[in-house]
């Protein structure tokens, strides 16, 4: 098939460029495609006879000037990328979409492991270095100073690790403070009911003690049966223990 009847039979000039040819080829073939006009007796033959024409033309422009167009339409769709990729808002959709990938990998595969580690009441109140095992890896864990009865450690990445990343989940560890030791070294003991939704939110509380009201914030996400030790005083050596009983 020569060049000319090709140009001719793609409805274009001869010698027309590149780009005006594969429009005008994309217009044909979906108005003669045979499944657009199942009538037609013609439209199987007139179809194939676009398809040798545009790719004789095809063949016949993959010169030079056609790799310099396919370059230049390269650079486009790059700089267009880049564009994209700068964007703030897609930046945060990614950033959201991963965050949410990683606690759903949390949720699913239970990466996240809890223990429960007893400490004696002197170590929660004035706080201390302890040492633990996981596995064959040892880590050293800081308990703060004022730490209370079932208050929860997090240790980031020294849970399970995940099957599909790099990332570990955390290492939940939950104080156990004998109540039995503070009462033996003569602290008052007192029990506080109060509903889940305000043990929940945390709020300011008052104690009526001996020595006078003592006011202490009750910290969000309290736990039935979770301890608090009390002081009217920083100086007063009187302990007053304070037990929350959810309802």
């Amino acid at each position: 098939m020569q060049l000319t009847e090709c140009f001719k039979i793609l409805q274009v000039e001869p010698g027309a460029p590149w780009q005006v040819i594969k429009k005008s080829y994309y217009s044909l073939a979906k108005s003669l495609h045979p499944d657009i006009n199942p009538q037609s007796p013609n439209a199987e033959s007139q179809f194939k006879e676009i398809n040798q024409a545009f790719q004789v033309l095809r063949l016949h422009f993959s010169s030079s000037d056609e790799k310099a167009l396919v370059k230049v339409e390269t650079k486009t769709w790059s700089f267009f990328l880049q564009r994209i990729a700068r964007n703030p808002k897609l930046q945060k959709w990614k950033g959201d979409c991963a965050a949410y990938l990683c606690q759903l990998d949390t949720r699913v595969f239970q990466l996240n492991v809890y223990k429960k580690i007893h400490v004696s009441t002197s170590t929660a109140q004035s706080g201390a270095s302890i040492y633990l095992k996981a596995g064959s890896e040892k880590f050293e864990i800081k308990v703060p100073s004022g730490s209370w009865n079932q208050m929860s450690l997090s240790i980031p990445g020294k849970g399970e690790p995940s099957l599909f990343s790099k990332r570990r989940g955390d290492l939940i560890l939950n104080l156990q403070t004998p109540r039995m030791e503070l009462v033996s070294k003569g602290a008052s003991c007192f029990s506080y009911d109060m509903t889940i939704d305000k043990a929940r939110i945390g709020s300011v509380m008052t104690l009526n003690s001996s020595e006078g009201p003592i006011k202490f914030v009750l910290p969000r996400n309290t736990v039935n049966g979770q301890t608090f030790c009390l002081k009217s005083r920083a100086d007063s050596e009187n302990k007053h223990v304070l037990t929350v009983r959810l309802n």
